[in-house]
C-alpha cells in the first residue's frame, strides 16, 4: 500500500470523511474556537449566575482534644451564594458543610474565642460562590478540658420497694472511683457520680450484685461508665419499751414445801425490746414474762436477784434491757 492509499484510508480520515465539508473545512479551528466559547458561557453564567440566601446553616467547630465548647446553642449562619438556578436549587442548608478549626494557641481562659468566617471554611458543589456570612464572625464560649478521680454514689429506682423490716446497708464499687472528663468549670464542681437506678423489690431480702451504669451531667464523659456494685441488704431493726410488766416469782414444789417466797420491792419492771419494727409492733405485753428464780434459796433473809424475762413470741427479738435489772425478795421458811 502506497503512502497516499494509507493515508486515504486512515481511521482519522475516515472519521473526517462522515463530517460534513462546512464543518470538516478547517476543524481544529474550530473545535478550539467551541472549547473557548463554552468556557466564556460557563464564566459567564457563574458571573451573572442567580442569588440565593440559605438560612440556618449549621457550623461545625474543629476543637482540638484539649478544648470544649460551652454553649448549648448548635452555631448557625445565613450563607449567600451565587450559580445558575439548577445548581442553586440543589443547594439546602443541611447539605452544605462548613467547618471551622479553633486555634488552641490563641485560646486564653475566661477571654472569648472569636472566629471569622470565609469562603474557605465552605464546601460547595463546582460552579456555586459564596457572596456573603452573615454573621462574618462567630464568638464562642470555650474551656479547657481536665480529667480528675471521684467518688461513686449509688442510686436506688425507689427504697420504698423493699420490704418493712429491710432496709440497704452499706454500698461498695469496684472500682471505688472513675475518671470524669470535661470543660474544667464543670469539673471542679462536681465531687461525686451517680449510678442509674439501681432497681429494689420487695423480693430482695439478701444482699446483692448488680452492674450499674455511671452518668454524669451533660458534657461530662465518665470512664469506666459501668462498674461492679455490692449492696447490702439488712433487717431493720427498732427498740420498744414496755412498761408495768408483773414479775412472776419461780420456785421448785421442793422449794415452796420449806419456804416462802414474796417481793419486798416494786413487783414490776421495764422491759425493753429490739426487733423488726412490724414484729414488735404486733407485741403483747402479755407475751413478756420477767421472773426470779428463788429455788436457791432455802434459808429465811432478804435477798437481791436477778431479774430474768421470757418471750412468749415467734421471730427475731432479744430482750435488751430490764429496769430494774435486780429486786429484793424476802425468803420465810416454813416450821
Amino acid at each position: 500500500m502506497t503512502n497516499q492509499e494509507y493515508q486515504h484510508n486512515s481511521p482519522e480520515n475516515s472519521f473526517i470523511r462522515w463530517i460534513p465539508h462546512f464543518i470538516k473545512h478547517d476543524f481544529w479551528r474550530k473545535a478550539i474556537a467551541l472549547f473557548f466559547a463554552f468556557l466564556i458561557y460557563f464564566i459567564v453564567t457563574v458571573k451573572i449566575g442567580q442569588e440565593r440566601k440559605i438560612n440556618n446553616v449549621p457550623v461545625e467547630l474543629e476543637l482540638p482534644s484539649t478544648l470544649a465548647y460551652m454553649d448549648k446553642k448548635a452555631l448557625q449562619v445565613s450563607v449567600t451564594l451565587k450559580g445558575s438556578n439548577q445548581k442553586l436549587n440543589k443547594v439546602t442548608a443541611s447539605s452544605m458543610k462548613i467547618r471551622v478549626p479553633v486555634n488552641e494557641n490563641l485560646f486564653n481562659p475566661g477571654i472569648p474565642y472569636t472566629v471569622r468566617l470565609n469562603h474557605q471554611h465552605i464546601t460547595l458543589p463546582f460552579g456555586i460562590s459564596v457572596v456573603d456570612i452573615e454573621p462574618r464572625e462567630l464568638t464562642l464560649n470555650l474551656d479547657r478540658k481536665v480529667t480528675t478521680r471521684v467518688p461513686i454514689s449509688a442510686r436506688f429506682d425507689s427504697e420504698n420497694k423493699l420490704r418493712k423490716d429491710y432496709a440497704i446497708g452499706q454500698v461498695r464499687f469496684n472500682p471505688s472511683e472513675v475518671f470524669i472528663s470535661g470543660p474544667e468549670t464543670i469539673i471542679k464542681e462536681i465531687n461525686s457520680v451517680q449510678t442509674l437506678p439501681i432497681p429494689l423489690d420487695n423480693l430482695v431480702t439478701d444482699s446483692f450484685e448488680y452492674r450499674a451504669d455511671v452518668t454524669a451531667q451533660d458534657g461530662v464523659v465518665v470512664s469506666p461508665d459501668v462498674v461492679n456494685a455490692r449492696v447490702e441488704i439488712v433487717r431493720r431493726y427498732a427498740a420498744r419499751v414496755f412498761k408495768s410488766i408483773p414479775i412472776r416469782l419461780l420456785a421448785s414444789t421442793e422449794h415452796q414445801a420449806k419456804a416462802t417466797v414474796e417481793l419486798v420491792s416494786s413487783p414490776n419492771v421495764e422491759v425493753t425490746l429490739k426487733g423488726p419494727q412490724s414484729t414488735l409492733a404486733l407485741m403483747r405485753p402479755s407475751a413478756i414474762k420477767p421472773y426470779v428464780d428463788a429455788s436457791a434459796f432455802e434459808e429465811a433473809g432478804t435477798y437481791s436477784v436477778d431479774v430474768t424475762c421470757w418471750l412468749d413470741a415467734v421471730g427475731d427479738i432479744t430482750v435488751t434491757g430490764i429496769y430494774p435489772a435486780k429486786v429484793q425478795i424476802k425468803v420465810n421458811t416454813v416450821n
